[in-house]
Parts: C-alpha cells; sequence; structure tokens
C-alpha cells in the first residue's frame, strides 16, 4: 500500500474516531441537558399538585375534583408545532400519598392502596429531603425510563403527604433523537469534507515525493532525470539532497568508468607510437624513417581525439539543461556541418543533398553543429563512391531532421547498440573501427535538447540508412 493511501487512511480514521467520541460525548450532554430540563418542569408539576391537595385538606371530595379535571386534561386536542416536531398529546401523570407513603391518588391505574414509602421520591421528601427517582419499565432498556419527581404535602408546618410528577423518557427522547441525527448528519458532511481537504492536503504534499521517486528511479535507470522543483523547505532540502549524492556517485561512477576506458583505449596507441620511436632509433633509410614518423604522429593524434571526445561527453553527462538557449536556424546549421566535412565527401564524389522549409530549434548552436557533423560524417564514411545523402527537413507537430544514406546499412545486432560508448563497426572501405563515441555524443546532446532520436536501418535492398531526430517546435 502506498505511502499516501496508508496516510489518507489513517486521516480518516483518526477524524472518524474523534467524531465519534465527541459525538458520544455531545449525545450524553445533550441527554442530561434534557433531563434537567424535564426535572425542573417536573418540579414545578410536583408542586403545583402539592399546592392543591393542601388547598383541599387532602380531601376526598378535593381529590375526586381532580381526577375530573386531569380526565378533563387527557381529552384535550392537542396540536402544538414545537420547531420541527408537532405534540399531538398529553404525557403526564401524577399520585399522592399520605404521610405513611400509601397511594391515596393516582391517575395511573391500580395505584391507589399500594405502599411506596421505600421508593426515593416518597421516602426522601417524607423525611423532609429532595425527592427524585428514575425507574426503567424494562430493565434491559434504556430507553423505557420514568421520571418521578416528588413535593411535599404540608398542613399545621407537619409533612402529611407527598404529590409526585411523572413523565416518561420517550416524551424526550423524541427531541434527543432529532437533535442526535441532525447533529450526526452534520457530522457526516463534516467528516467528508475533512477527508476531501486531508486527501488533497496529502496529495499536496505526496507528490513532489512521488515526482522525487521517479527521479531516483530514473537516475538509476541510467536516464537524465530532472530535478523537479517543490516549494515545501523539507521537500525541497530533500531533492537538493538526492542531486548532491547523484552528482557525487555519477562523477565517481564516470571517473572509474573513463579511467578504465582510456587505459584500455590508449594501450593500442602508446605501444604503436613506443614501437615506431624505438624503430627510429636503429639505423634505416630516410623513407622507412620519415613512415614510422608519420605512424607516430597519427597514433598521437589518434589519442587526441580520444581525449577531446571523452572530454566532450562527460561535460554533457554532468549537465542536466542548457545554460543558454537561442534560436537556431536548422538549414544554416546543416550547410555549415556540411561544408565542415567537404573533405570527406567531395574525394569519394557523394552528393549531399539539403532540402526541406526554413524551421528554428531552441538550444544550444554549437552542440547542435557537432551533433549535426557527427551524424553526416557517419552517413558519408559507411557511404560508397558516387552514392548519395539526402538531408530532409519537415516542421509540424515538431521539426524533423532526417538524413537518409545509400551505404551498406546497420547490422541487425547493432541497431541497439549503435549509440552505446565505444561501440563502432568497420568502415567498408578502410576497415577500421572509431573511437565510438560521436553517436554516444549525439545522443547525450539530443537529450538536453529534449529531442527524439531514431534510426532506421536498412531501407531498401537490404542497405541504406536512415537517422531521424524531431525537436519540440519553437513557440515564437
Amino acid at each position: 500500500m502506498s505511502l499516501r493511501r496508508r496516510l489518507f487512511l489513517t486521516l480518516c480514521l483518526v477524524v472518524l474516531v474523534g467524531f465519534l467520541s465527541i459525538a458520544q460525548w455531545i449525545r450524553g450532554e445533550l441527554r442530561d441537558s434534557y433531563s434537567q430540563v424535564v426535572e425542573e418542569m417536573l418540579v414545578d408539576y410536583a408542586h403545583l399538585i402539592a399546592a392543591y391537595a393542601e388547598n383541599e385538606n387532602m380531601s376526598e371530595a378535593g381529590f375526586a375534583t381532580l381526577a375530573k379535571v386531569f380526565e378533563h386534561y387527557k381529552s384535550h386536542a392537542v396540536n402544538a408545532p414545537i420547531f420541527n416536531f408537532v405534540k399531538s398529546g398529553t404525557a403526564l401523570e401524577f399520585y399522592v400519598t399520605n404521610d405513611k407513603g400509601v397511594v391515596v391518588f393516582s391517575t395511573i391505574k391500580d395505584q391507589v392502596g399500594q405502599d411506596f414509602s421505600k421508593w426515593n421520591d416518597v421516602h426522601r421528601t417524607l423525611v423532609g429531603g429532595y425527592g427524585a427517582r428514575s425507574t426503567r419499565i424494562d430493565p434491559e432498556d434504556n430507553r423505557t425510563s420514568v421520571y418521578h419527581v416528588a413535593a411535599p404535602i404540608t398542613l399545621g408546618g407537619k409533612i402529611v403527604g407527598v404529590a409526585t410528577a411523572i413523565k416518561t423518557e420517550s416524551s424526550i427522547l423524541i427531541f434527543l433523537d432529532r437533535a442526535v441525527g441532525r447533529m450526526f448528519l452534520g457530522g457526516f458532511f463534516a467528516v467528508l469534507v475533512l477527508g476531501l481537504l486531508g486527501g488533497l492536503i496529502l496529495v499536496w504534499i505526496t507528490l513532489p515525493l512521488e515526482r522525487l521517486r521517479e527521479y531516483a528511479v530514473e537516475v538509476s535507470e541510467g536516464k537524465r532525470g530532472t530535478l523537479p522543483k517543490s516549494n515545501i523547505k523539507e521537500v525541497k532540502h530533500l531533492g537538493e539532497a538526492f542531486e548532491s549524492m547523484r552528482i557525487s556517485l555519477e562523477g565517481k561512477k564516470t571517473i572509474e568508468k573513463y579511467t578504465q576506458t582510456l587505459t584500455h583505449e590508449m594501450k593500442s596507441p602508446l605501444t604503436a607510437i613506443k614501437g615506431a620511436a624505438e624503430l627510429c632509433l636503429e639505423e634505416m633509410d630516410h623513407v622507412q624513417r620519415r613512415q614510422f614518423l608519420q605512424n607516430i604522429i597519427d597514433e598521437a593524434d589518434r589519442s587526441h581525439h580520444l581525449l577531446e571526445q571523452l572530454l566532450k561527453i562527460a561535460a554533457l553527462e554532468s549537465k542536466r539543461h542548457l545554460d543558454q538557449m537561442t534560436k537556431v536556424g536548422v538549414l544554416a546549421v546543416l550547410g555549415e556541418a556540411k561544408s565542415a566535412l567537404m573533405g570527406l565527401w567531395k574525394p569519394k564524389n557523394i552528393e549531399i543533398v539539403v532540402s526541406g522549409d526554413e524551421a528554428s530549434i531552441d538550444g544550444d548552436s554549437f552542440l547542435l553543429f557537432q551533433a549535426v557533423r557527427n551524424i553526416l560524417q557517419n552517413a558519408i564514411e559507411f557511404s560508397e563512391d558516387g552514392k548519395r545523402i539526402e538531408i530532409l527537413v519537415s516542421v509540424s507537430d515538431a521539426v524533423r531532421i532526417e538524413v537518409r544514406d545509400q551505404g551498406v546499412g546497420i547490422p541487425h545486432f547493432a541497431i541497439d547498440r549503435i549509440f552505446e560508448k565505444f561501440y563502432s563497426l568497420e568502415r567498408p572501405l578502410t576497415k577500421l573501427k572509431s573511437s565510438g563515441l560521436g553517436l554516444s555524443f549525439v545522443k547525450e546532446v539530443m537529450e538536453l535538447h529534449d529531442a527524439r532520436l531514431s534510426v532506421k536501418s536498412p531501407l531498401t535492398n537490404g542497405s541504406g540508412t536512415s537517422v531521424l531526430v524531431e525537436f519540440p517546435r519553437s513557440l515564437n
């Protein structure tokens, strides 16, 4: 599971658990608040009934009148819209006991004559305290609780009885359930909004990390990754640390690789130079001495060329972007490359034709010239005398440069390797190999210009090669 998903699920879980905990606490507080309000009202009802009983001297006639009044109260049509709740019935009950705790009047059937002296509401009131209790009709269901609040009936300064007002909890649970329902509905949307905001925040935080991961993968695969930018301080510092580590590791690898390569490649010319120099110390005619001295010069030039190529590629590999970019005319660069290689194609009577539309590329003119020159040089060296090389320029969604020759073509096994460093094929005329660094240099230049480089060979009749470069089109 990804870090982003884990963080998102953890955030959702924390928000959900936090909301449920708070909701449970609020529900308890609401229930206590509703209960306190109901108990306060029942105190008033109980004292009202006690005052009536005191006024009637606890007489049977007074209770008979109270029974009629209560029956009339029960028959009242109630239609009271209380906010979003419509009250359509009465829910108040009460009973009266004597000084022994025996019920002498009750609105509830079959309670008259029962001994309630042990109930808290009656017992505590008879001894001069505050009497109240809550009793469940169903012991297993806390929603069936019934509240009892009592008031003393006093005659001649003596407590002669108790008046208890009764109200079921279910009558207040209607309001409580509605309040809790609205709270949970609001809480659900709050959790949903928090989850969405949390998800956006996580994406904002983890997306730069994901880009850093992709960058690290590209670097590990040997690709030219671009360090992603971020405004998050910690992510920015982490990216800078990655880049420093990459530069350090690549520097060590490059030094090791080029040291090994240079050692290997320089053995041959140094051996030839040493051998020719030793022979020159011996007695020989002027022609032979001149031939050996020319060999020394040729091998020295070869070594110098190899060192220059290695330095160029090393410099390019350390770059992640171009330092300076200008508008470079494609046809002008191709013309310069053709002129620079005249000493190669003229003696072989090779015809080089440049055609197409004028176009410009955003890039480094010197590097582009060197890259095009290397591509054209390979086409010339692998072409036989009297052949034709076509350079086609086209502009659509990209600027395309295609170099097509009529040479011997590239063997199938070498197509995927021609851009590797130090990989080279024999030239058909000289049977010699180059340093194998020219096309590697071309590949590095094209990557710096975000260009696509592809090769197709053979073209027709088992011969010919096409090298296609596609540059992003200039916006201006």
